[in-house]
């Protein structure tokens, strides 16, 4: 989010709230807790969870599409941080894994550019997924090795290869989505929202 006064139509307005609700520590620790792996969430120190203030996308694509940038510190006394990468989408998006690269790429960019003596190592970053499309995201693409042809294996120490956390809410009944009221609410009303009998669920989901 730039911070700039913008008067022009929000384009995607489910990007909107996704930003605002995630933007809030407490939501975005809940979702986490959830939907890390859980030799993921080992690692972590979800109670140090900060959110970034610096946005990887363009201000003309700033509509278009949600970036969320969180930092999170490593369990056990390691040195270091991880950071976690929210991103959300409301339709299938074959190559969002470009997509989430420059946004890596961007990240790192900025973190040599923070530290005054050039860092030893990068950051490793997380890309968390959240996605309510149509119809259900299809298996086995969360990599970006998924989009390439030829002898990818022969040839992976050529490939930045990377895998996104993947949260389709078309995958889960709702009694599986957990994690604070307000991200509940969220979340169920992403996955119904083009249900024909929304309006005969939205009692129930707001009665939380």
């Amino acid at each position: 989010m730039t911070g700039e006064k913008n008067n022009s139509k929000v384009v995607n307005p489910h990007d909107k709230v996704f930003r605002d609700v995630y933007s809030d520590k407490e939501n975005a620790r809940s979702l986490l807790a959830d939907k890390l792996p859980d030799n993921v969430l080992k690692l972590v120190d979800l109670n140090t969870l900060e959110i970034s203030k610096d946005s990887f996308i363009e201000k003309e694509l700033a509509d278009y599409y949600s970036d969320i940038l969180y930092r999170v510190d490593l369990t056990g006394g390691s040195q270091g941080v991880i950071y976690v990468l929210f991103e959300h989408k409301s339709y299938y998006d074959k190559y969002v894994h470009l997509q989430v690269l420059e946004y890596m790429v961007k990240i790192w960019r900025l973190y040599i550019k923070q530290h005054k003596e050039s860092p030893d190592c990068l950051p490793i970053v997380i890309p968390l997924l959240v996605c309510h499309a149509g119809k259900e995201w299809p298996q086995n693409t969360e990599r970006l090795s998924s989009l390439l042809s030829g002898p990818v294996e022969e040839l992976a120490g050529y490939i930045p290869d990377f895998a996104f956390e993947l949260y389709d809410l078309h995958r889960y009944a709702d009694d599986q989505i957990k994690g604070t009221i307000m991200s509940r609410v969220i979340l169920l009303l992403f996955k119904h929202i083009r249900d024909p009998d929304l309006r005969q669920k939205l009692p129930g989901i707001l009665a939380l």
